[in-house]
C-alpha cells in the first residue's frame, strides 16, 4: 500500500528549495513593495505586542480566547447560514475532495465578505504577520463541512504539506465543538516534520510510512470547543484531517501567505488575489495590502 501511495503521488510541484529561491527573487524584483510590507508589518506587530505567538519550532498555535467578539460573531453568522442553506448539500454525493471536505457557501456571498472582514482583524493579522515576517495576503476564506463518512485514497485525509510559500498560516476556527469523533485536524510539529522533509516525494503519505521516521506521539490531534483557533503553518507541518468519525465537522479556514509566494506569478503573468475586488474608497491602507490590491 505504501508503494502504491508513493507511486500515485508524484505531483508535488513546489519543493522547498524551489519555493525559497522563487521568493528571494520575487522580493528582489519587487523591492519597493517588499519594503512597504515590511514597514506595515512592523506597525501591525508594534500595536499588538502582548498577543500569543506561533512558535517557530512547532509551526502552530492553539488559542481559545473566550472573549473575542469578532470570532463569536462570525460563528453565529456561520451557524445561521448552515441552518438556512439548502440541506441537501450535507447529504449529496460529493466528487473529488468534496467527498470528505466541501465548501458550503459561494465565493461572493455575504458570509464570504464577513469572513474576509474577520481575516483582516488586527489581532489575527498581528499574530500571523509576526510569524510570517511580512504583511501577508489573505489568499482565501472558507466555511467547510466534513461529513467524515469514510477514507478516500489520495486525499487530504493523509499526511501532506501545502505547496504555497515557504511559510504560511491557515487559521482553523471550530464552528462547533470538535472531538476525536469529528475528524479533527492532526498536525506534526515543524521540527519533527523536518525529519522527513528531504525524503518527501510529494502528495499524500500513509500513517505507516510517516511512523517509520516520526514517533506517533508527535501526531497531535487537535480537538476543542467552538471558537478554538488553530494557527497552523501547513507548509512546514505535515497534517491531515476529516478522518471518519461519528460526528460531522464544521470549520472556518482563513489562509494567509506571503505576497511573494510561488503561487503568485510575478514573472510575465498577472497576480490574481481572490478578494481584491472587495477594496473600496473606505478600505484602510493595511487592508488594501492584505487583500492584495496593492
Amino acid at each position: 500500500m505504501t508503494k502504491r501511495f508513493l507511486e500515485y503521488q508524484k505531483n508535488f510541484n513546489y519543493p522547498y528549495t524551489k519555493r525559497k529561491v522563487y521568493e528571494r527573487i520575487s522580493r528582489f524584483l519587487n523591492f519597493p513593495t517588499y519594503s512597504i510590507r515590511k514597514y506595515l508589518a512592523f506597525q501591525v506587530i508594534k500595536r499588538n505586542q502582548k498577543l500569543p505567538s506561533v512558535s517557530k519550532k512547532d509551526g502552530f498555535l492553539v488559542w481559545f480566547p473566550q472573549e473575542f467578539d469578532a470570532v463569536n460573531q462570525i460563528i453565529a453568522e456561520s451557524r445561521e447560514y448552515i441552518a438556512n442553506v439548502d440541506q441537501s448539500i450535507f447529504t449529496k454525493q460529493g466528487k473529488g475532495k468534496e467527498q470528505y471536505l466541501r465548501g458550503i457557501h459561494p465565493d461572493k456571498s455575504r458570509l464570504t465578505e464577513s469572513l474576509v472582514k474577520l481575516a483582516c482583524d488586527p489581532t489575527l493579522v498581528s499574530i500571523v504577520t509576526k510569524y510570517i515576517g511580512i504583511l501577508p495576503i489573505i489568499n482565501g476564506v472558507k466555511l467547510l463541512y466534513s461529513p467524515n463518512k469514510k477514507i478516500y485514497e489520495g486525499g487530504a485525509q493523509f499526511f501532506h504539506l501545502d505547496p504555497e510559500g515557504i511559510r504560511q498560516i491557515k487559521l482553523y476556527i471550530h464552528v462547533e465543538d470538535v472531538t476525536e469523533e469529528s475528524g479533527p485536524l492532526t498536525l506534526i510539529p515543524a521540527k519533527e516534520s523536518q525529519k522527513i522533509y528531504q525524503l518527501y516525494p510529494g502528495g499524500r503519505l500513509t500513517d505507516e510510512w510517516v511512523s517509520r521516521f516520526i514517533d506517533p506521539q508527535y501526531f497531535y490531534s487537535i480537538t476543542g470547543a467552538s471558537g478554538t483557533m488553530i494557527f497552523a503553518d501547513t507548509s512546514r507541518c505535515f497534517h491531515l484531517g476529516s478522518r471518519p468519525g461519528k460526528n460531522p465537522r464544521f470549520v472556518i479556514i482563513l489562509q494567509y501567505i506571503s505576497p511573494f509566494a510561488i503561487n503568485f506569478p510575478w514573472f510575465g503573468w498577472v497576480r490574481k488575489p481572490l478578494h481584491a475586488h472587495l477594496v473600496n474608497d473606505n478600505t484602510s491602507m493595511i487592508d488594501q495590502y492584505l487583500l492584495g490590491a496593492q
